[in-house]
């Protein structure tokens, strides 16, 4: 099945996750009709997303399993902690 032209989508990282990948906004690019999961397991941040990780598109939190679209923003939001 061909997926058509891949897509281009902003990923933006916050706090210890940026740290850890070492970008807070980066171009990247997906196949048509990829979802969050996917791009998750394609950065390599499987473990951090069974830890809680929280995602939006666009602003809107969602579920990963929302596929994406040309020029979505996603922002990986990791589990908030303090004292």
């Amino acid at each position: 099945m061909n997926d058509g032209e891949p897509l281009s989508i902003t990923v933006l990282t916050f706090g210890p996750l940026a740290e850890k990948l070492g970008w807070k906004r980066k171009e990247h690019s997906v196949r048509q009709h990829a979802t969050i999961s996917e791009v998750i397991e394609s950065i390599g941040v499987t473990l951090i997303q069974q830890k809680g990780l929280l995602f939006a598109v666009n602003g809107s939190q969602c579920t990963s399993d929302v596929k994406l679209q040309s020029g979505d923003e996603l922002a990986l939001l990791p589990p908030v902690s303090g004292g």
